[in-house]
This record gives C-alpha cells, sequence and structure tokens, in this order.
C-alpha cells in the first residue's frame, strides 16, 4: 500500500506547476527602496473627476503596505512588492513611479454587462512634495527611489 501512495504523490508532484504571481510583473528585480520617496498620500481625480487616493506606508525593503481607495473601485488594501522599475500592483490597478511626486495608475476597467475590459489611466501627486499635479504621462520611468 505504502508502494502505491508514494507513486501517486511522486507523480503529483512531477506535474505540479505553482501558479503565477499576478500581484508581480513578469521580470520584476526586487531592490531596496528610498522610502521618502514613495511613502506618504498620493491623491489626484480619476478620468470622471472623482478623487483617487493611494497611500503608502511600513516600507522595508521593497515591501510596502498599500491602501487605494476610488470612488469607483471602492477600497483596497495589500503588502506589495515594488520592483526596480518603481512599479506594483494591487488588484486591477498597476502603479508607476514617473518621477520625483509623480505616480501613474493603470486599472482594467471590465464592463459587468459586456464583459469587455478597457484602461483608465490616473495621476496622483505626493502629497507635501513640491511637484505639481499634471494629466499627461511622461512615457517613462524613473529609478530615482531605488536603492541599489
Amino acid at each position: 500500500m505504502s508502494d502505491i501512495s508514494s507513486n501517486i504523490f511522486t507523480i503529483l508532484q512531477s506535474s505540479y506547476q505553482p501558479a503565477t504571481q499576478v500581484s508581480i510583473p513578469p521580470g520584476s528585480k526586487f531592490a531596496p527602496v528610498n522610502a521618502a520617496t514613495f511613502q506618504g498620500t498620493w491623491t489626484g481625480k480619476d478620468s470622471n473627476g472623482k478623487p483617487v487616493t493611494l497611500t503608502i506606508s511600513n516600507i522595508q525593503g521593497y515591501r510596502a503596505n498599500v491602501r487605494l481607495q476610488t470612488a469607483d473601485g471602492g477600497l483596497q488594501t495589500g503588502r506589495v512588492y515594488i520592483n526596480t522599475q518603481g512599479v506594483f500592483r494591487i488588484g486591477d490597478s498597476q502603479m508607476t513611479f514617473t518621477g520625483s511626486g509623480k505616480m501613474t495608475i493603470n486599472t482594467v476597467i471590465t464592463d459587468a454587462t459586456t464583459g469587455n475590459q478597457s484602461m483608465e489611466t490616473d495621476y496622483v501627486t505626493l502629497q507635501g512634495s513640491s511637484s505639481s499635479s499634471s494629466s499627461s504621462s511622461s512615457g517613462s520611468t524613473s529609478s530615482g527611489g531605488i536603492l541599489a
């Protein structure tokens, strides 16, 4: 009987494929980040003019606690990994650090009736930073907040 069970476990183990981590962008590399670059409250408005608030706290190395509040998506919280490009994900949203005090939030929106998906891009700024709010994308990411 033990031969049969060990054979079953051997077969199961050899064919096991772990699920991919959807919260981590493919090909990501990680290094400690400068907490002052990311930590704090980021605010902006979505495409409908409704408030978007992103709070980043408790940064340790490349991990951080994140709280994202949007009018349409509600409240999402979690512990995230910030990669060397200043990118992290929570739920259906991906945040990208685009420069000093600036971040872009890209969210996949799925229409409940048709199933069609679209991408919404929101721009937030770090409160208390000297940069001003912008509604245009910079097109590139800055790794100024990465300590390597």
